[in-house]
């Protein structure tokens, strides 16, 4: 469900993350609402090749 600004801006610090949806293991789709839905969420971006080290 990306937006216009799907890549765009970073979120202001403390702001709530968009709504998502992302594919998992077979074949099924996690959906952050969902996951809200039974409790506060924590995410983690991991910058992978895009940093030095």
């Amino acid at each position: 469900m990306p937006g216009p600004d799907a890549a765009g801006a970073p979120l202001p610090v403390g702001s709530p993350a968009p709504d998502f949806d992302l594919d998992a293991t077979g074949g099924r789709r996690i959906r952050l609402a969902s996951l809200l839905a039974a409790g506060p969420v924590a995410l983690f971006f991991y910058p992978g090749n895009d940093t030095p080290g």
